[in-house]
């Protein structure tokens, strides 16, 4: 009898610690498996990639080669990447196209266009589009609510991104479209779905479409003589701006929000609205935490870095953007806004927005937009934020926010912690589910390889 009842109560027990310890791993399994994923070479046999940093290319070197003209491809891996996400190659837009591609010069003179917006007009869409938001997501009378900042961030910078494309307010169904995309595109690229649908993507690249035929082709974006045709105009616009743009500017704001509402002393230097300052903490956020974690690129001449190292033609190179930018600093992993107060620091890197050829058109517009939306979110609310901060930002920034001035509820700290525990262990479940689901499709898909371009030397 003594036995039995040893062992109906030993069994539940081991099963039950079993089950926790299972669960608790799972964030750490989730992490070596995207760690695999990062480093594991899924090339054609004899065509490994060359990893960055290392011990011959790091620093300085790493940056000339990062912004030298022949290695400004996009390389064989991109294509695999695309379907990776979307179950077909990229669209033929500036994003996705190389810089020799015939369309790339007319697309990125549209980008150009549309950017070329007086930074106080910037300020203020970026300030119209957070009041506008706040006015819709925040019930009337309250005080406080727990939220994730990308369901704020998201729609903000959708609506910044229309008005910048079409200088015309958007819908509320346009705006719900646009965001609709972009979360399900941070969801698949983030492994928290299997998803290979792109019904929402051709939804909104429709919607993009009649925009841009309804306004006779956007000639203030495009220009007059243009030769794109209005489904190239519009795949452009939405790759540009409602994806890409969207994504990227959402992830920037919801990163520094975060990382400054842990730090009060950088809250208060924010709301006093110290511009240089607040372009320091962006700078700060994006090397802790860049838009990309590794970037592809495809040498397709010799380049000379030194006398002892030249990369030859044909290499695939993988940046790994974190490690890069965490090198030659001291607390490398601490937010320290205050380093960049010198702007000179020789044997440190910073590549947020890109180098060279490919270096992002729209670096000037998203820090004003950032600065501002940041600046306005600071200021109206306190954020209460004890959550695991990562960069691939999974759980969209879980957080409460209280109107300045107001005292946040009790335990609110505890319950967004304890929130936020739970659904990592639920996002890591999915992304073991989902990313050797999506590695697997994608290995079994038909689709070309990019040849490397002739060379270009005399």
């Amino acid at each position: 009898m003594s036995v039995c009842l040893i062992v109906l109560l030993i069994v539940p027990a081991v099963f039950a610690a079993t089950v926790v310890t299972a669960l608790t791993a799972c964030p750490r399994l989730a992490a070596a498996y995207r760690f695999h994923l990062l480093t594991k070479d899924d090339e054609p046999p004899g065509l490994p990639p060359r990893r960055l940093p290392d011990h011959d290319i790091h620093g300085n070197l790493l940056e000339a080669l990062f912004a030298h003209e022949s290695a400004s491809h996009r390389g064989r891996t991109h294509a695999r990447r695309a379907i990776l996400y979307f179950h077909r190659p990229a669209d033929e837009h500036q994003e996705n196209i190389d810089t020799d591609h015939p369309r790339y010069a007319e697309s990125s003179r549209a980008t150009y266009r549309a950017l070329a917006v007086p930074r106080e007009d910037v300020d203020a869409m970026a300030r119209r589009s957070v009041r506008l938001v706040l006015d819709d997501a925040w019930p009337a009378g309250s005080t406080s609510r727990v939220l994730r900042l990308m369901d704020l961030a998201v729609p903000m910078s959708a609506r910044l991104m229309f008005e910048l494309a079409f200088k015309s307010t958007p819908t509320r169904e346009q705006i719900a479209l646009i965001c609709r995309s972009a979360r399900d595109s941070m969801r698949s690229s983030k492994g928290l779905r299997h998803a290979r649908t792109i019904e929402v993507r051709l939804r909104l690249l429709n919607a993009v479409r009649a925009e841009v035929r309804d306004r006779d082709g956007c000639p203030e974006v495009f220009g007059r003589d243009s030769t794109l045709d209005t489904m190239s105009r519009a795949k452009h616009l939405q790759g540009v701006f409602f994806h890409t743009g969207v994504i990227q500017l959402s992830e920037s704001v919801c990163h520094t929000v975060l990382a400054a509402s842990a730090h009060p002393h950088a809250v208060e230097r924010i709301i006093r609205d110290d511009p240089r300052y607040l372009d320091d903490v962006l700078t700060e956020a994006l090397r802790l935490y860049p838009l990309h974690a590794t970037i592809q690129r495809l040498v397709v001449d010799d380049i000379p870095l030194s006398p002892t190292v030249t990369v030859p033609r044909g290499t695939q190179l993988l940046f790994d953007i974190g490690r890069h930018q965490r090198m030659g600093h001291p607390e490398a992993d601490a937010f320290m806004p205050e380093r960049w107060q010198q702007r000179d620091r020789p044997g440190t890197g910073f590549v947020g927005f890109g180098q060279g050829r490919r270096k992002c058109p729209a670096e000037r517009f998203a820090r004003t937009a950032a600065a501002a939306i940041v600046r306005e979110l600071l200021t109206i609310y306190a954020v209460y934020a004890p959550v695991r901060h990562t960069r691939a930002l999974e759980g969209g920034g879980l957080c409460c926010l209280t109107v300045r001035g107001r005292r946040a509820p009790t335990g609110v700290k505890l319950l967004v912690r304890t929130r936020d525990h739970a659904e990592r262990i639920g996002f890591s479940a999915a992304q073991l589910i989902c990313l050797p689901l999506t590695g697997r499709a994608v290995r079994h898909l038909q689709h070309p390889t990019q040849a490397v371009p002739p060379s270009t030397s005399g």
